[in-house]
């Protein structure tokens, strides 16, 4: 027995009721419950579905391999890739020069 939200066209109460499927649509043995009265509109429900794999069913979306499973098993390439750039590269292994102008330097210890 489907459950079907209506709307009455009296008070506009919106009730829902659990109801066999009637072809008609009037479902006319239904009463508004705040008002008595049998008018009524019936409603159109959400309805959700999911059409893929539920969570944990397969090893894209299980919680304890999906993510990790997609990109674990890369790591080592990346790193060879990573290691491979940084010796070709023009800067070296640090593309930044160290500046440490808290704890010495020409302005230590002044306070502007």
């Amino acid at each position: 027995m489907p459950l079907y939200n209506f709307s009455c066209k009296k008070c506009h109460e919106v009730y829902e009721e659990l109801v066999t499927y009637d072809e008609t649509g009037k479902y006319s043995d239904l009463q508004c419950p705040k008002c008595k009265s049998k008018r009524k509109v019936k409603l159109v429900n959400a309805c959700t579905c999911n059409f893929t794999n539920p969570v944990g069913t397969d090893r894209w979306n299980s919680e304890s391999q999906g993510h990790d499973y997609r990109f674990k098993h890369k790591i080592p390439s990346v790193q060879a890739e990573r290691a491979n750039a940084a010796k070709k590269s023009h800067m070296g292994d640090q593309p930044y020069t160290h500046i440490d102008d808290v704890s010495s330097g020409k302005n230590f210890g002044d306070v502007k």
